[in-house]
């Protein structure tokens, strides 16, 4: 069985039907939850329902997320200085440095929409699952 760190985007793009990738993420996840381990930083998984606890749909959005088996992992086990490396050699936010430290961490590949996240993860050697 694989495994596989979910990005923020991935989750957003699931919860929001006029989303441009709604498709493309719900039918990789439909598959996803059947062959592949999933997980998400806490922190990513955050990111995620902020717009979902604006609208009052908070608790229902992280039960769907949970309903999906989805692991969420916590961020403690990411080394600090690891993750201060990532930000100055990938020049991404931290949020987006959680995710690749997760996926090195796990030997896990990343589902990401986000362009600029997966060119870094490529460079590392991350594969995408999207």
């Amino acid at each position: 069985m694989t495994a596989t760190v979910l990005d923020a985007s991935v989750l957003i793009a699931a919860m929001h039907s006029l989303d441009v990738h709604h498709q493309s993420v719900s039918a990789y996840l439909k598959q996803a939850v059947i062959d592949t381990t999933l997980y998400v930083p806490a922190l990513n998984l955050a990111e995620a329902l902020v717009g979902q606890v604006r609208c009052g749909r908070g608790t229902e959005a992280a039960q769907a997320i949970k309903a999906l088996g989805i692991a969420v992992i916590a961020d403690e086990f990411i080394d600090p200085l690891a993750l201060a490396s990532l930000r100055v050699n990938t020049g991404l936010k931290l949020p987006d440095c959680v995710l690749l430290a997760a996926a090195l961490h796990l030997n896990a590949n990343l589902a990401t929409t986000d362009k600029a996240l997966a060119k870094a993860a490529q460079k590392l050697q991350i594969a995408l699952a999207l």
